[in-house]
């Protein structure tokens, strides 16, 4: 292609073609140039060029979007589902569990503690346990099934000094602090 301004033929000039308009050759089989020209008519095209154009704009407007790239995203995509089904088995377990079960199975929780050195075990649960990590999971553990307790009348809450285990004796009144 060259930088220079195309000039518009004679030809171009005769059938009222706008200084825009390019000709552009395409050699298409005869069975396919058939179809467009059919596919044009029924479609109320006045001519099998223009069908053309604006299939071409918009294959490239879907192209833009993603829409025909799918066969380049197709193993993204089924990552992406294999994730889906792994996070919805996680959710279904995490509904199945018992209250105050904790559940720690997420490669990432326990690998963002080690390093490239060898570290005993020890070491390691320390570092999790005082990373203040699991507060929030075992405090929220530990919460709900005080609750679950104090429905069923096994322990008992009062204002100000705390939790305790419930007495038969509805007159014990030991408070110890």
């Amino acid at each position: 292609m060259s930088d220079e301004e195309p000039q518009q033929t004679e030809w171009e000039t005769e059938v009222g073609l706008s200084e825009e308009t390019a000709y552009v050759a395409l050699y298409p089989s005869r069975k396919h140039a058939e179809e467009w020209m059919e596919e044009a008519e029924e479609q109320g095209y006045g001519s099998r060029s223009k069908y053309i154009y604006e299939l071409i704009q918009e294959a490239r407007a879907a192209r833009q979007e993603g829409f025909l790239a799918y066969s380049q995203n197709e193993s993204k995509v089924e990552e992406l589902q294999l994730q889906v089904e792994q996070l919805q088995d996680d959710l279904e377990n995490a509904q199945n569990s018992e209250p105050g079960e904790i559940d720690i199975e997420h490669e990432e929780f326990v690998t963002a503690f080690l390093t490239d050195r060898y570290q005993e075990f020890e070491s390691i649960l320390k570092e999790v346990t005082g990373s203040g990590v699991l507060t929030g999971i075992v405090k929220d553990a530990v919460e709900e099934q005080l609750f679950d307790l104090a429905e069923e009348n096994k322990v008992e809450y009062k204002q100000g000094y705390g939790w305790r285990l419930a007495h038969d004796d509805a007159d014990a009144e030991v408070v110890e602090a």
